[in-house]
């Protein structure tokens, strides 16, 4: 993601340094001339010794203030694009760990059931004492994890 960030940085700047570079092109004056060889020679400034010079008419320059203008358009089109990215992500994430939780409880409600299969089975009491359960009380938390692991785990 930092390069994404760098990227786009580096091209804004890149995209700035030419909409000034091409302002003060078309601002300049640019001379035509000929040497005494017959070379075309193009300059900013004439030269002084030459007679035949002719001035350029170069288009006129760059609108700064729409180009500002749609780069902060692209700039904050980006940033939606982005932060639709961001979330997607999270999102997903989410429902990834949603996933994984959901997967555990699953296992979890196997195995519980699983050590409701004996036929004896310990609890502990809230005291911290153990006790084995009726066989009607095992018959219902079998009863009771099965229907957990219908709706949890399918």
């Amino acid at each position: 993601m930092h390069k994404k960030i760098m990227s786009f940085s580096f091209y804004r700047t890149l995209t700035l340094f030419l909409v000034f570079c091409v302002n003060n092109l078309a601002t300049a004056e640019i001379y035509k001339w000929v040497d005494e060889q017959g070379n075309t020679h193009y300059t900013q400034t004439p030269p002084p010794e030459v007679d035949d010079i002719e001035k350029l008419d170069l288009p006129s320059p760059v609108d700064t203030d729409a180009a500002n203008q749609a780069l902060e358009q692209r700039n904050k089109m980006l940033n939606e694009l982005r932060e639709e990215r961001n979330e997607k992500r999270e999102l997903q994430q989410n429902n990834e760990s949603e996933v994984v939780k959901n997967e555990q409880q699953c296992e979890q409600a196997r195995k519980r059931l699983a050590s409701y299969q004996r036929p004896r089975v310990n609890v502990k009491n809230p005291d911290g004492s153990q006790r084995n359960l009726t066989e009607e009380e095992r018959q219902a938390e079998i009863q009771k994890s099965k229907e957990y692991i219908k709706k949890a785990c399918e």
